[in-house]
């Protein structure tokens, strides 16, 4: 028998989940997604009026790499990666939510 993908055994488990988990991981995907056609240089996205990229279907996902300062010791932890992407909030409005990807460099292309 054929050794399965990681992405037919991820699907075994998300069956159990519920929709409202299955609609924010699908966000998070679409996020993810996008973050990842903004590095690849061709070809350009479109930009809305202040300058930030406009994704597909009008949303937008990028990964942020985020310093964190220790007040007490004066000094910076990171880069830490945060992917940011619009989904439903706690309040069923839709918002930038973020997820933590773990510390380092934004991945090769």
């Amino acid at each position: 028998m054929p050794r399965r993908s990681r992405s037919q055994r991820l699907i075994q488990e998300l069956q159990d989940w519920h929709n409202e988990e299955l609609q924010d991981l699908a966000a998070m995907i679409a996020g993810l997604l996008e973050a990842r056609q903004q590095q690849k240089p061709d070809p350009p996205l479109e930009q809305r009026e202040d300058g930030t990229p406009l994704g597909r279907n009008g949303g937008r996902g990028h990964i942020e790499l985020k310093m964190i300062p220790d007040s007490k010791t004066g000094k910076t932890y990171g880069p830490y990666r945060y992917l940011r992407y619009w989904g439903t909030t706690k309040t069923g409005k839709k918002g930038l939510k973020s997820v933590y990807l773990g510390k380092g460099n934004l991945p090769p292309e």
